[in-house]
């Protein structure tokens, strides 16, 4: 058994992951804004209103850290980034409170959720991050999206050359049926993964230490 962070656990991919890890027997401690939305079973919550709100989220890592001492000092084994928001909108008609709303929830929520909660990752952690094919999202309206999944990406990169022992893996998943389609004025393709499929491949990844980008291409 091990002990998984979850940020983002209100979210469908997150709802999935929580299940998928909770199967396994793993600890599972979620973070989300909606815990309503949280997969029954989880051990610990905490409710943060924005990721890349850098007090919001350390209060919730004196929380956890607290829980953690109370259980003798366990550690996070793997922790899961699976925030996400996107917006369909051609750059000069953006404002930059919507820019700003992307950037967050993709990237800087990832880089926040790193720096607070690292003092408890055990000295291996895998961590793990819900990125895009951002090969195919240079696309009219996807500015800041596109921009926010390929920092990421690049960020995950300098992780993995700062902390060696850490193993860092940005999923990169095709179309996945989740609410973001409700978002954008896209049609769904007709081939694509669903949350539990994602959730599975993490999985599948921890235990077999995949490093890098981890591409789900549906069938």
């Amino acid at each position: 058994m091990g002990h998984l962070l979850l940020v983002g656990a209100d979210s469908t991919i997150g709802q999935s992951v929580a299940k998928a890890f909770l199967e396994e027997e793993w600890e599972v401690w979620a973070i989300g804004r909606h815990a309503e939305r949280f997969a029954s079973g989880v051990q610990w919550a905490h409710t943060v209103l924005n990721v890349a709100d850098f007090e919001q989220m350390n209060a919730a890592a004196q929380a956890l850290q607290a829980h953690l001492q109370s259980l003798g000092g366990r550690q996070i084994d793997a922790m899961v980034y699976a925030v996400g928001d996107i917006l369909a909108q051609k750059t000069h008609e953006m404002s930059l409170e919507a820019w700003q709303r992307i950037m967050d929830a993709n990237l800087t929520g990832a880089f926040v959720a790193t720096r607070v909660f690292s003092p408890m990752f055990s000295a291996e952690p895998h961590l793990f991050f819900i990125g895009a094919l951002t090969e195919r999202l240079i696309l009219p309206g996807l500015s800041a999206y596109a921009t926010a999944k390929g920092g990421l990406e690049v960020f995950a990169q300098v992780l993995a050359k700062e902390q060696p022992r850490w193993k860092i893996t940005v999923v990169r998943p095709g179309a996945v049926a989740t609410r973001f389609w409700e978002r954008v004025p896209f049609r769904m393709p007709p081939k694509t993964l669903q949350p539990d499929d994602v959730a599975l491949r993490i999985l599948e990844a921890y235990y077999s230490e995949q490093r890098g980008n981890l591409d789900l291409i549906p069938e």
